[in-house]
């Protein structure tokens, strides 16, 4: 597995959730219970702005102190390992690998957590800002 994989990984999720509550049908989902999940239940896989993941992706960015676009882009390339030139080709990149790793059953939603605790592993500071646990959704019992 090459080192530009894993980072992808790591932003896009570093927390599984057991398979167990995950469903291979479609429609709209749940996310466990949990003190650390994001957006208040599932997270919108396509889009931007509130309630979907490339919200949580740009919004824990800025909160990491990268105001400008420029910051944004050097930041996020860094941590995906490519050399995209605009923020909306790394929101292309990063939402599609989102889609095909963790989506799946394939309905567009997926569940965002916080980090617990820090993995000072990675060597980045801003870990706790700009990197998410994350599952796919699952689809509650009629």
């Amino acid at each position: 597995m090459s080192l530009r994989f894993v980072r992808i990984a790591l932003v896009a999720g570093v927390v599984l959730i057991p398979a167990g509550i995950r469903s291979a049908t479609t429609g709209p989902g749940a996310c466990p219970s949990d003190s650390k999940l994001l957006n208040g239940g599932p997270t919108r896989v396509f889009g931007s702005g509130p309630g979907t993941w490339w919200g949580l992706v740009i919004n824990g960015v800025a909160a990491a102190g990268f105001d400008q676009q420029s910051e944004q882009i050097a930041y996020l390339n860094s941590i995906f390992g490519t050399d995209f030139a605009s923020l909306a080709e790394l929101q292309a990149f990063n939402i599609q690998q989102v889609s095909d790793a963790w989506d799946e059953n394939r309905n567009g939603l997926v569940c965002a957590f916080q980090l617990r605790g820090t993995k000072a592993y990675l060597g980045d500071p801003f870990v706790n800002l700009t990197y998410f646990g994350i599952s796919d959704d699952r689809i509650g019992k009629d």
